[in-house]
């Protein structure tokens, strides 16, 4: 969904003082099933999401009469809420009304929407304080929703983001902080089937079409515009995508059984899902810690096709409602026999081949016992071996231990899905064949590529075949086929040379699994970095109003006028042509590192920063206690001026990568990890300009066939690692 960005007064938020009880007060929408004159298809996850996110919260110490539920056709249990009304209009917004009366100063508020969404026109008769850049109203779709009407200028019982906002206001000014978390959308693409998207095409529901829009804002927006005043409770937003996003949905069979449906139809919203993982590994405090734990999670692609990044506003530092440190987090018991131990959780809990744990007696959470490695694992089960104890520790031979994930699994699994049926001529089949065995021949397996079902939207690359043209379709972009647009898709033509078109898929696909390799290596390093590597970020990237799109980036320094605004790993964000990024890494650890740099565009190309750094393998030595931090500065370059078109846009990644040094270890030599971008794969064709090698080996190459491994430790002999991952969103 697009989401209008909440706006904040000068000065800091003032909250009146908690009360000696403050509680946590839920309202959680779950819309599946639509009324049949609407003519939306039903949904499968909601129902599954308002379970898994009732059972977290009372988890976290909310009283089960404070959370009120609003779905349809739960199943029923003690595993499940009891839903107090269908999600209709008028329901959601007497609950609303009701959450603000019972609402007091120290509370915090959750108020979660699963379902679709959609646009429209904004209404002139309705005054608004913040109008809509783009002239649309975001929208909430109800179970009751009805067709557009052309007198009201609005959708039949549809919730409106301006009357959603007056109701959060409302809840803010008796002092409560409101959690607001939207798991659904209203942008959608033809790359995707209709069962998996949260989002209602405005045709479908006579709405007219709103003003043209030739680019998006330059700063990511979340859902509600309000503005806080003093005395008001503060606000945080969670949202799945941004405004040109799609919110997915997808099958987690036996993921916090009991769940409604079987097999494939125990549907979740990938968010929602990964905002529960979040939840109930009970390591974050903040707001901002847990949405850094989201993100990372996400970027290490445990399930499935890669999706666009959330979207997080409002006091990220506020402190996150029942965090205990005293409770051991994501842990799962397991059951010691003949040196294995077996576990009822797999790979959709973190307990995936390859993974780390640390064990601890029962009940007991001061200090690990011992170590162990996950050698198996299917979606809800695992088995671990490899058992180390510690020292001192009393070994247990026989019963029960309980286990967290220390060093996380990194999937190197690749998947590419053929075109549909429907895509493709008698002839068209053929070509396709052929460029396809090209493509996955030696080796393909090895580095973890494999082919999976034709049309499988979850697939991390789909191929599409459309005028005369073979399509390479990034899971978490949209499909753009126009030759010259912004985030124009990479395609090849079929009736090239069925060598060169095999040798060129080849090359967009190894290409593309590299670079993802590489990000979820960072993704994991940067989830278990703690405090103890001695890393310390200082980012900022700096923006120059009203820069132009096809402007040129050039100089070292942000350019004068520029303001600067913070970054953090992990946490997307927004980013145009000609944003100047300066991160500054220091080391107050004892031992120096290795440090080096990549930038990971959108269309696979991986880049040493600084350049200068290839004549020394592409690293920097950091040394401990060092008072100078090493730099990199870099521009966010969107406009290539030398094809006269635009370069890659869409979820890019800065990766800082760290090595311990020590007198054993040689410098590493990682310049093998940078490779080119596909621009060439384009249309209109520009030309890459920087040096670059399309071979990743260094990091990577221990890899071998495997399909996991976990990544940090030196336990095997290696040097350890660390890691930080930044994300940008660029947008023309």
């Amino acid at each position: 969904m697009k989401f209008l960005r909440l706006l904040f007064l000068l000065g800091a938020i003032l909250a009146a003082p908690p009360t000696v009880e403050a509680r946590t007060l839920g309202l959680l929408i779950g819309v599946a099933d639509y009324n049949d004159a609407s003519g939306i298809r039903d949904l499968l996850g909601p129902r599954n999401d308002v379970t898994i996110l009732w059972r977290a919260l009372k988890a976290r110490g909310a009283e089960p009469a404070d959370l009120m539920v609003l779905a349809d056709n739960l199943p029923q249990g003690p595993a499940f809420p009891v839903a107090k009304a269908l999600p209709e209009s008028g329901n959601i917004l007497a609950e609303l009304d009701r959450l603000a009366e019972r609402a007091a100063p120290g509370d915090t508020v959750f108020i979660y929407y699963s379902g679709h969404g959609t646009v429209q026109p904004d209404n002139p008769d309705e005054p608004e304080d913040e109008p809509e850049t783009d002239g649309m109203d975001q929208v909430l779709l109800p179970a009751d929703v009805g067709a557009y009407s052309p007198i009201t200028r609005s959708l039949k019982n549809a919730i409106v983001d301006d009357e959603l906002g007056r109701k959060i206001s409302a809840i803010r000014a008796k002092g409560a902080f409101v959690w607001a978390v939207v798991d659904a959308c209203h942008s959608g693409t033809v790359t995707r089937g209709e069962t998996v998207t949260r989002t209602v095409d405005p045709v479908l529901l006579g709405i007219p079409a709103g003003p043209v829009q030739t680019s998006r804002n330059s700063s990511r927006q979340g859902t509600m515009k309000l503005k806080t005043h003093t005395g008001e409770g503060g606000i945080v937003g969670f949202y799945a995508v941004e405004s040109y996003d799609e919110a997915i949905e997808r099958a987690f069979p036996g993921y916090d059984l009991p769940m409604a449906g079987e097999a494939d139809t125990q549907r979740l919203g990938v968010f929602t899902y990964l905002l529960h993982r979040a939840l109930t590994r009970n390591t974050a405090s903040t707001y901002r810690e847990l949405a850094q734990e989201i993100v990372s999670e996400m970027n290490l692609d445990h399930t499935g096709g890669k999706v666009p990044p959330p979207v997080f506003d409002g006091d990220l530092d506020a402190p996150l409602p029942g965090s205990d440190a005293a409770r051991l987090p994501s842990s799962s018991r397991g059951i010691v026999e003949s040196g294995r131990i077996t576990f009822p959780v797999g790979s959709l809990q973190g307990f995936e081949a390859g993974a780390r744990l640390a064990l601890y007696a029962p009940g007991h959470t001061e200090i690990p016992i011992g170590m162990a490695d996950v050698i198996s694992a299917t979606a809800i089960s695992s088995i671990a071996e490899n058992i180390a104890w510690a020292d001192g520790a009393d070994p247990v031979t026989e019963g029960t231990v309980a286990a967290v994930v220390s060093n996380p699994a990194i999937s190197f699994s690749f998947v590419v899905s053929p075109p549909p049926p429907q895509d493709l001529t008698p002839t068209d089949r053929d070509i396709v064949s052929m460029a396809l065995d090209g493509a996955f021949g030696t080796g393909a397996e090895a580095i973890g590529i494999s082919m999976g079902a034709p049309g499988n939207p979850d697939a991390d690359v789909l191929l599409r075949v459309r005028n005369g043209r073979l399509w390479v379709v990034r899971a978490d972009r949209p499909w753009v086929e126009t030759a010259g647009a912004p985030g124009e898709t990479p395609s090849l033509a079929l009736d090239a040379e069925p060598e060169k078109l095999a040798a060129d898929l080849k090359t967009a696909i190894w290409s593309l699994a590299r670079a993802a390799k590489l990000l979820r290596v960072a993704a994991a390093l940067g989830e278990s970095a703690g405090a103890d590597d001695g890393i310390v970020i200082k980012a900022t990237v700096s923006r120059l109003a009203g820069q132009e799109a096809h402007a040129v980036c050039k100089g070292s320094e942000p350019p004068p006028g520029a303001q600067a605004m913070p970054l953090d790993p992990l946490l997307p964000a927004a980013a145009v042509n000609c944003d100047f990024v300066s991160i500054d890494v220091s080391n107050q650890n004892d031992a120096d590192y290795y440090i080096a740099g990549f930038y990971v565009d959108a269309l696979g190309g991986v880049y040493a920063v600084p350049g200068s750094t290839a004549r020394k393998g592409c690293v920097r030595v950091l040394t401990a206690g060092a008072d100078r931090p090493l730099n990199f500065r870099f521009w966010i370059d969107t406009w290539d001026e030398k094809a006269q078109r635009p370069s890659a846009i869409g979820a890019e990644n800065f990766v800082i990568l760290a090595i311990a040094k020590d007198r054993t270890n040689q410098p590493p030599r990682l310049c093998a990890l940078t490779q080119p971008t596909l621009s060439a794969m384009q249309q209109s064709k520009g030309d890459d300009t920087r040096n670059a090698t399309p071979k990743l080996a260094a990091l990577l190459n221990g890899v071998g066939g495997e399909t996991t491994r976990a990544m940090g430790s030196a336990d095997d002999g290696g040097a350890a690692m660390t890691g930080r991952l930044f994300v940008f969103d660029v947008r023309p």
